[in-house]
């Protein structure tokens, strides 16, 4: 069990209990002290499973003086511990940090290993708090996390794929080995976090890094926390995370993101490693090769030149995922990193503002996003967040495919990394029961079934907590394949009568009498059967494979051109079967059920795809190109 919370959004922050601080817009970080003295205490956080250990780490801006500490409680069987504190730091200049860590702390419950609260029997809850004295210049809490694991592991990797992570970085080669010999031996975290902050174009002097995240109690340089803070106070954003798998670490190399990550291995372990053995060493992962063995630069190279290193996949996961629970640094500049839907239905934008009113034909709403799909952010301008939907392919104007680009709401997104979902929300609206308040999510919305109790399915929130829903409101997204073809009939017959709504892509609508538009619809009801398809009706069919009229089955996808001279398409519908079509329409504006008879005046078995056709939808009929596409082999 490995799991990470993150205060960084709106929606992490406001359940926060505050002292002294006030919030600040979103691009600049999560609060601003307003009074000498401040302090941040996050709610109760609901671990998916007992865990044993617990990491923090911050991102603050410390004028000279200010001071910070970090502190965690678990609880255990019901009873929480005293607050065990992770380290404070005092602001000095050119944005230095003086850190040290705790003194000797231990309870009956834990106790803290510098930087690592270690737990005497496993919890499952805990709470932070950031405690912050600015008595002159305020000071700036941009990011709060923890991260907790326990021992289990498995014990061999999962099989490769090759992917995007089939890649190496150019990571700056650096060595601990020809540095002064009083540092060269202990020097591996700021060495690796050196080489980061060069490649994000922040360049620093490895003895320079070393004294900015040297441990002023011990003299150590390794302290996980310290690095972190460190790197965030000269410029990035980042988090001391555990990382569950070989594939967690492939996925930030392929968004181009290296990673320091920490191993522990013994003689003959790690093959090819410059160094015979170690409990505790720091490297940075820089790629994948085509086996899925994993490029490192290991700083433990005799030289830059002898840094890169390639290890055995194996190998290298069970020193670092076994032995060191998947230790890593998170870091990249600001709010450049995979978040996730944290609301049941988002709205993606155009441009960063709301409208004065809603209007169903408005082109300014271009798609919705449900609780869990996941976004990769770009840029901040206040509360707003450029993004590309992950889960929603657009084909670009580099022609390239990527997430659909648009902006969204902070107070939207959440930092947490979803599991991988088991079921699917078959139903248009379901409210799931998460403590003292009720979600009402879409059809589409993909969860983590975590079993059942007392007749209702247990969901497993991206917070870690639970949440109940009604068992048939779900269906396992591994449906086998000869039922999804009646079940994309059966799902986007949820929509009939549904007004049409440009860009509406949600069976849960502020205003009700909104709804979908046309290729929204083809979207929600190919994702409950666990197909993504782009978003918009041109890309759907480019992404499909191209049938003709005697192959096509129900489920499959019948497209219009924008005019009888252009491929491009503007609307696309779903084949029921016989003569029968299910689409969104502009006009009449609504979801509605029709066929090739009614809409072309001539029936399906005198269609072929590729055909002009005269469109009688509209009060003045007109001529397009018909296509057939079909998303099943």
């Amino acid at each position: 069990m490995k799991h990470t919370w993150v205060i960084r959004t709106p929606l992490e922050a406001c359940a926060c209990r505050l002292q002294g601080l006030k919030r600040v817009p979103f691009a600049q970080g999560i609060f601003r002290t307003n009074r000498s003295q401040a302090i941040l205490e996050s709610p109760v956080l609901e671990a998916p499973g007992p865990f044993d250990d617990l990491v923090g780490s911050w991102n603050a801006q410390l004028p000279p003086g200010a001071r910070l500490e970090m502190s965690a409680q678990t609880r255990a069987q019901g009873q929480w511990s005293a607050w065990y504190s992770l380290g404070t730091a005092i602001g000095g200049a050119n944005h230095r940090l003086e850190m040290s860590s705790p003194g000797k702390q231990e309870d009956d419950q834990g106790s803290v290993a510098i930087d690592t609260i270690k737990l005497k029997s496993p919890a499952l809850a805990a709470r932070l708090r950031i405690a912050i004295s600015a008595p002159g210049r305020p000071a700036l809490l941009r990011l709060a996390a923890a991260t907790v694991s326990d021992a289990s592991c498995a014990a061999r990797p999962g099989p490769f794929h090759a992917g995007p992570w089939v890649r190496e970085l150019r990571v700056p080669a650096r060595s601990q080995m020809v540095e002064p010999q009083d540092y060269r031996r202990d020097i591996c975290s700021p060495t690796s976090l050196a080489a980061v902050l060069q490649y994000w174009k922040r360049r620093q002097d490895t003895i320079e890094m070393a004294e900015r995240v040297r441990d002023r109690s011990t003299g150590d340089f390794g302290n996980w926390t310290f690095n972190v803070a460190a790197a965030a106070a000269l410029g990035l954003e980042g988090l001391v995370a555990r990382l569950g798998s070989l594939e967690d670490l492939a996925a930030e190399v392929a968004d181009g993101r290296p990673v320091i990550v920490s191993l522990t291995f013994g003689p003959g372990e790690l093959s090819g490693a410059p160094i015979e053995r170690t409990r505790g060493h720091l490297v940075v992962v820089s790629g994948f090769t085509a086996k899925g063995d994993v490029i490192v630069m290991d700083p433990a190279g005799s030289s830059a030149r002898h840094a890169r290193r390639i290890y055995d996949r194996g190998e290298f996961h069970r020193a670092w995922a076994v032995n060191k629970r998947g230790l890593a640094y998170l870091l990249a500049p600001p709010l450049q990193r995979r978040m996730s839907v944290g609301i049941p239905v988002a709205d993606l934008r155009s441009s960063p503002r709301l409208p004065k009113r809603r209007r169903l034909h408005a082109r300014g709403l271009l798609s919705q996003l449900l609780y869990d799909e996941s976004v990769t952010a770009l840029s901040a301008r206040g509360d707003w967040v450029r993004v590309l939907a992950d889960e929603q392919a657009d084909f670009c104007r580099g022609r390239v495919w990527q997430g659909y680009p648009g902006w969204m709401r902070a107070d939207a997104l959440t930092c947490a990394r979803p599991s991988a979902p088991n079921v699917v929300v078959r139903r248009k609206l379901a409210p799931l029961k998460k403590a003292d308040e009720v979600l009402n999510l879409s059809v589409g919305t993909r969860l983590v079934l975590g079993g059942q109790k007392a007749g209702r399915a247990r969901i497993r929130l991206l917070d870690g907590s639970l949440g109940e829903i009604a068992p048939n409101a779900l269906a396992e997204i591994s449906a086998r394949k000869n039922l999804r073809r009646p079940l994309i009939i059966s799902t986007a017959a949820l929509f009939l009568g549904t007004r049409y709504h440009w860009g509406g892509r949600s069976g849960v609508q502020t205003d009700p009498s909104t709804g979908v538009d046309c290729s929204g619809l083809v979207s929600l009801a190919f994702r409950v059967c666990g197909i993504d398809v782009p978003r918009d009706a041109h890309e759907q069919m480019l992404r499909c494979r191209p049938i003709s009229r005697r192959r096509l089955a129900m489920g499959d996808l019948v497209f219009l051109s924008a005019g009888p001279r252009t491929r491009r398409i503007s609307h696309v519908m779903i084949y029921a079967g016989g003569d029968g079509l299910i689409e969104s329409r502009q006009n009449p504006g609504q979801a509605l059920r029709c066929t090739f008879l009614e809409r072309f005046q001539v029936p399906l078995r005198d269609i072929e795809s590729g055909h002009l056709v005269t469109d009688h939808s509209s009060v003045v009929p007109r001529k397009r190109r018909i296509f057939f596409g079909t998303y099943f082999l």
